[in-house]
């Protein structure tokens, strides 16, 4: 995990994660096939949204996916360390919700 710590970019990840907030949303709202999973027994599961992207798509998310996990391990250290924001059961290591940040909260 040290050597991807490199690859950290926080202004990259907090767009990624917003083009996905919407992008999942609107798939959501619009697609026949997402609606009905979402409505059958087993549900709509993650891999139903990413395998309905396009391929340009695909790639972002991977690329998502490997900046998440850098954050996620951020995260974890900075708690451990006493440093950071918290981690709180209802929050996560995202904070609050109140209303105190003016940016957009990550998923």
């Amino acid at each position: 995990m040290a050597q991807e710590m490199e690859f950290w970019d926080e202004d990259r990840y907090m767009e990624l994660n917003t083009y996905f907030r919407i992008k999942i949303q609107g798939m959501v709202d619009s697609d026949p096939y997402i609606r009905d999973l979402q409505k059958s027994e087993d549900g709509l599961q993650l891999t139903d949204l990413i395998n309905r992207m396009s391929a340009s798509d695909q790639e972002l998310w991977e690329e998502f996916i490997k900046l998440d996990r850098i954050k996620l391990h951020l995260d974890m250290q900075n708690h451990l360390e006493g440093k950071g924001t918290p981690y709180t059961p209802r929050h996560g290591f995202g904070g609050t919700d109140s209303g105190t940040d003016d940016g957009p909260s990550p998923w």
